[in-house]
């Protein structure tokens, strides 16, 4: 069975269902952009998409890689019912990431927000498989809810950290030889990093979803990515920012459940 084939529920559909006022306001600001936006596309159409040369059946080998990796997925499974108490929910755009991972074999990959560490473990596990990559996170531990961020998580999920824990907590230990995590705000970390590491491959946010903060990051991180590396947001409905970022950048993104992606040209 696909990875993809547990999603049973689009992160739409999830959070309009504890919709607020404010978060009908906020949908409304960002009309324009979802009229704008490309469909969204499920894995392999997006891998096939992203990167051209990758054959449709290479594309469904990566997905399948890490459906059938049962002891990673076990794990993981097994510490998020140990520390949440419920299991571990993914979303349409985890596959993609892993299987752009693997195509790309990156020597570094930044990523904004950490919380409990899903994304960091498929990243880590990627490279593990690919024996080479770096991961650099950055995260602002949500020892409490953070407005604005883990208050807009779908309804029943928990918004803050498990008492005791650290960002990234579900990471399996084994992955961690590649792991580097760093806690605090983007906002003052993020420039000082990308200039120590110079250029990357990989930038990924999803750290607080404003207009504001998500300009920021896409704009501090553009000028460090190589060519033909990736731009990714999550949540890119939450404001128009990767909406407008891609048109000033006139670069088109792939929509991926609410997950973009922009390769890089120059």
């Amino acid at each position: 069975m696909q990875l993809s084939e547990h999603f049973n529920f689009s992160a739409g559909v999830k959070r309009l269902r504890s919709a607020s006022f404010a978060d009908v306001e906020r949908w409304i600001s960002t009309f324009p952009a979802v009229l704008g936006a490309p469909p969204t596309l499920a894995t392999t159409d997006a891998i096939c998409r992203v990167f051209p040369d990758t054959t449709r059946a290479q594309a469904e080998a990566l997905e399948a890689e890490l459906s059938d990796d049962r002891s990673l997925l076990s794990q993981l499974e097994g510490t998020m019912l140990q520390k949440r108490n419920h299991p571990l929910v993914w979303q349409e755009w985890h596959p993609f990431l892993y299987g752009a991972i693997r195509i790309m074999r990156p020597k570094v990959v930044f990523e904004t927000g950490v919380f409990d560490g899903r994304s960091s473990a498929l990243i880590l596990a990627a490279m593990s498989r690919n024996n080479c990559g770096e991961l650099v996170s950055i995260d602002l531990p949500a020892r409490v809810t953070i407005p604005g961020a883990t208050e807009k998580m779908f309804k029943g999920a928990q918004t803050n950290l498990p008492e005791g824990c650290d960002p990234g907590w579900l990471v399996p230990e084994h992955l961690c030889d590649r792991y580097r995590l760093h806690l605090g705000d983007s906002k003052e970390l993020l420039p000082a990093l990308l200039g120590q590491y110079g250029q990357i491959q990989v930038f990924m946010h999803d750290s607080l979803h404003t207009f504001e903060h998500q300009s920021f990051e896409y704009r501090t991180a553009w000028p460090h990515i190589e060519t033909h590396g990736l731009l990714m947001s999550d949540d890119i409905f939450w404001s128009a920012a990767f909406h407008r970022f891609s048109k000033q950048k006139h670069v088109p993104y792939v929509n991926v459940g609410d997950f973009g992606v922009i390769r890089v040209t120059r």
